[in-house]
């Protein structure tokens, strides 16, 4: 009997080790971080109710990452009242750095970090298994992720094919 516990539980260790990261075609999983306002905010709380939802890894120190805010901008400017969100996710540390860089670059959308205000961090990026940042997954109203890694005018296509 010890034996076959033990089998048992290295098997279900392999598999949570194995398991792969949400890509297109699969549902999303459920992130919570928290905001500038120090608030615990999920992902779920934007997903459904006929929203697409880009949730978007980032960090203020990554160059490309400030690259893409034009986009995300505009983006969110033009699809907003049509349905689009955003959740941003940023990989930064220094919390209060991350508030003040959002609040002076008009980043109106939802904004979450995964440290907070006590140091402690939020399991986002290592759910959706993020090697790279910026890296985005745009989920669907029915929770399946249809695109992934849209950066630049890619963003653009693919909401204008979305919301035409």
């Amino acid at each position: 009997m010890k034996k076959f516990l033990l089998a048992l539980l290295c098997a279900a260790t392999f598999s949570m080790a194995c398991a792969e990261a949400p890509g297109t075609g699969d549902r999303y999983i459920d992130v919570k971080a928290t905001n500038a306002a120090g608030q615990t905010v999920a992902l779920s709380s934007l997903v459904g109710s006929g929203h697409y939802v880009l949730l978007d890894f980032w960090a203020t120190w990554c160059g490309p990452c400030r690259g893409e805010i034009p986009y995300l901008k505009a983006a969110y400017s033009k699809y907003r009242d049509k349905g689009f969100r955003i959740f941003g996710v940023s990989v930064d540390q220094n919390v209060d750095g991350w508030r003040e860089f959002v609040t002076k670059n008009g980043m109106t959308w939802t904004n979450v970090c995964t440290t907070n205000p006590n140091g402690e961090s939020s399991n986002a990026s290592d759910v959706y298994d993020v090697m790279y940042i910026p890296s985005n997954f745009l989920i669907a109203p029915d929770g399946k992720i249809v695109a992934t890694d849209l950066r630049g005018e890619a963003l653009e296509e693919k909401l204008a094919e979305i919301f035409k």
